[in-house]
C-alpha cells in the first residue's frame, strides 16, 4: 500500500511539472516600496511591481535572465529624488525582461520605466520592454540625463517607444529593435540627434519614424541613416556646428519647418548623398503641396565649406519663400532636385556658388532661381530649369566689376533692374534674357567694359520683353558709354525695346563707343533700332530691322 501511494504522489507530481510553464516554477516576488539601499533583483525570479517604485541614492541592479512585471499604471522612477543608478544588462541568451503581469496584456498596460536628471549612466542591454508607456510618455523616457541603451527591444507601446528631454542624450544606442508603437518609435531633440547609434531597426507604419523637436546643434556631430525618417517640428539651427548628414537620410519637416545654417555663429552643413542614396527634404503632411514648410536659409556665418549634394528639396517655401536661400555666404550644389516650393527654388543675396552643377528645378511656384549679374556666373553646366510660363532665372541686382560669363539655360533670364557692366561681359549663344519695364542694360559708364554677345544663326542671343503681351517700348534698352569700346553682337534679336519719351530713344543707344553688330535682328522697338552720337563709330553688318516705330539707325 505504501509503495502504491508513493508511487501516485510521484504520478501526480510528474503531471504537476508537465503542466507548469517556465514562469510558473519562478519564485514572485512582489515590489511595493520604494528603494534606497544597494539591491539586485536576481535571475531565477519572477519582481511583479505594485505602484510606481522610486529608486533613489542607490544602485539597482538586474541579474540577467530576470522577469520583471508591472501591474497596471505600475512604473519605476530612476534617480527622482536622489543620484540612482539602474543597471540592467541582460546578455544574448539571458534577457532580462519588462512587461505587464496581464493574462492578456495590451499597449500601455504599465506606465514605463522614467530617467530622472538625478540618474546617474545607467545602462540597459539585452532587454525586452513591452506594453509600456502611457498616452503622452514613452515606455522609456529620459528627463535631463543620459542613459546607454544597446541591444534591446521595444515593442507595443502606448505611444513613444522612447522619449528624451531637451537635456538629455544616449551615451551609447545601438542595435535595438524598436516597433508597433503608437506614436514615434524615438521622440529626441536636434541637439542630441547625433547620439543615436547604428545598427538600429526600426518598424513603424508610414507618417512615424523619429520624432526630432526644434533645437539648436552644436559641435562636430553626425546624423546617420536611420531605415525611417526623421519628422522634424519647428527649427533646427546650427550654432557653432559642424553637421554632416549621412546618404540616404530622409527628413520630414512640419508646417513651422525650417534648417538655419550659420545666423549667429561660423557653421557647416555637410549634406552629400549619392547617385543611389538621395538625402531627402520634404514634407511630413500626409497629401504635400507647395509651400508646406519652410525650407534652408544659409546664412553670413555658414562657411563656404557647406555643400549639398545629391539632395532632393521637395515642398518647400512656405508663405512665398524660397525653398533655398543664401544670406552673404556662398554653398556648393550640385545633383540635387528642387521642386514643388511655394516660392523660388533657390535665392541669393548678396551670395554666390562655390560649385552649382547638374540640378534639377521643377514644379515650382516662383521663378526657379533668383541671384545677381555677377553671381549668375557661379552656376555651373548640366542644370535643367522647367517653369511655368513668365518665370525662369530672376536676376536681382546689376553690378558687374569682375570679368564673368552667362551660360546659356534652358529657361530666360529675367531682368527688371538696371545691369551695370564694368568689366567684360561674355553672354553664350542661344541665351534669352527678358526685361521688365525698369530693365536696363549700361556697358562702360564708369570703367572699361567690353560686352561680347556671339549667337550663331541656330541659336541667337536674344533680348526682348517679360511682357505676357508685349508692346514696342516695353524695356529700355542697351546703353553703350564711352568706355565700351569693342562691343560685339552677333547673331542677336533686340526687340520691344526703345522705352521713353526721348527722340534719341532706342534698343541700342551709343555715347562715344567703337562697337560692331551683325546678322542680327531689330523688331518692334518703341524708338531707333539703333540710335549713335557724334562720336560713335558704328559697324554695321547685314543687320535686319521691323517696325522700328522712330527707324532703323538714328544719330544725333
Amino acid at each position: 500500500m505504501k509503495l502504491k501511494n508513493f508511487l501516485m504522489g510521484m504520478l501526480f507530481l510528474a503531471a504537476f511539472m508537465t503542466s507548469c510553464t517556465k514562469e510558473d516554477l519562478l519564485v514572485n516576488v512582489t515590489i511595493k516600496d520604494d528603494i534606497s539601499t544597494t539591491t539586485t533583483w536576481e535571475s531565477g525570479k519572477v519582481y511583479v511591481i505594485r505602484g510606481s517604485i522610486n529608486v533613489d541614492n542607490t544602485t539597482l541592479t538586474i541579474e540577467p535572465g530576470t522577469r520583471i512585471e508591472f501591474e497596471t499604471g505600475a512604473s519605476l522612477q530612476i534617480g527622482y529624488l536622489g543620484n540612482a543608478t539602474l543597471i540592467a544588462n541582460g546578455t544574448a541568451d539571458k534577457p532580462i525582461t519588462f512587461t505587464s503581469n496581464a493574462t492578456s496584456p495590451s499597449a500601455g498596460a504599465w506606465n514605463g520605466i522614467t530617467f530622472w536628471s538625478n540618474n546617474l549612466n545607467s545602462s540597459l542591454k539585452y532587454c525586452s520592454i513591452k506594453y509600456g508607456g502611457t498616452s503622452t510618455k514613452g515606455a522609456i523616457n529620459v528627463l535631463g540625463s543620459n542613459i546607454t541603451f544597446s541591444h534591446n527591444i521595444v515593442q507595443n507601446a502606448l505611444s513613444y517607444g522612447i522619449t528624451l528631454d531637451v537635456n538629455s542624450e544616449f551615451i551609447e544606442m545601438n542595435n535595438n529593435t524598436i516597433e508597433n508603437c503608437g506614436n514615434h518609435l524615438i521622440e529626441i531633440y536636434a541637439g542630441k540627434l547625433h547620439t543615436i547609434g547604428v545598427d538600429n531597426l526600426f518598424n513603424c507604419p508610414d507618417g512615424k519614424g523619429i520624432n526630432v523637436n526644434s533645437d539648436n546643434v552644436e559641435g562636430t556631430v553626425t546624423w546617420k541613416k536611420l531605415s525611417k525618417p526623421y519628422y522634424v517640428e519647428g527649427e533646427i539651427n546650427l550654432v557653432n556646428a559642424n553637421l554632416t548628414i549621412e546618404p540616404g537620410s530622409i527628413f520630414k519637416f512640419d508646417n513651422n519647418g525650417e534648417f538655419n545654417v550659420g545666423y549667429t555663429s561660423n557653421c557647416t552643413l555637410i549634406a552629400n548623398g549619392t547617385n543611389t542614396e538621395k538625402i531627402v527634404f520634404t514634407t511630413s503632411a500626409t497629401s504635400p503641396t507647395a509651400g508646406a514648410w519652410l525650407g534652408f536659409f544659409f546664412w553670413s556665418n555658414n562657411l563656404a565649406s557647406s555643400s549639398m549634394t545629391n539632395c532632393e528639396i521637395a515642398y518647400a517655401g512656405k508663405s512665398s519663400n524660397s525653398a533655398v536661400k543664401l544670406i552673404g555666404t556662398s554653398l556648393t550644389f550640385s545633383n540635387n532636385s528642387v521642386h514643388h516650393s511655394g516660392g523660388k527654388g533657390l535665392e541669393l543675396d548678396n551670395s554666390s556658388f562655390v560649385a552649382m552643377s547638374n540640378n534639377t528645378f521643377e514644379n515650382n511656384t516662383l521663378h526657379a532661381m533668383e541671384l545677381s549679374a555677377t553671381a549668375i556666373n557661379t552656376i555651373g553646366t548640366g542644370n535643367t530649369f522647367t517653369c511655368a510660363s513668365g518665370y525662369g532665372i530672376d536676376v536681382n541686382d546689376g553690378g558687374i566689376s569682375t570679368p564673368i560669363t552667362w551660360k546659356k539655360q534652358t529657361v530666360p533670364y529675367y531682368i527688371n533692374v538696371g545691369i551695370d557692366i564694368n568689366a567684360n561681359l561674355t553672354i553664350q549663344e542661344g541665351t534669352i534674357m527678358k526685361f521688365g519695364s525698369n530693365g536696363t542694360i549700361d556697358v562702360g559708364y564708369i570703367n572699361n567694359a567690353v560686352l561680347t554677345a556671339v549667337g550663331s544663326a541656330a541659336n541667337p542671343i536674344i533680348f526682348t520683353s517679360s511682357a505676357t503681351t508685349p508692346a514696342a517700348g516695353a524695356w529700355e534698352g542697351i546703353y553703350l558709354w564711352d568706355n565700351s569700346d569693342n562691343t560685339i553682337f552677333n547673331y542677336c534679336e533686340f526687340q520691344y525695346a526703345g522705352k521713353g519719351s526721348s527722340t534719341t530713344r532706342a534698343a541700342i543707344k551709343s555715347i562715344s563707343s567703337t562697337y560692331t553688330v551683325s546678322n542680327s535682328k531689330f523688331k518692334f522697338s518703341g524708338g531707333w533700332g539703333v540710335n549713335n552720337d557724334a562720336n560713335t563709330i558704328f559697324t554695321n553688318t547685314n543687320n535686319t530691322f521691323e517696325s522700328c516705330n522712330l527707324g532703323t539707325v538714328g544719330s544725333n
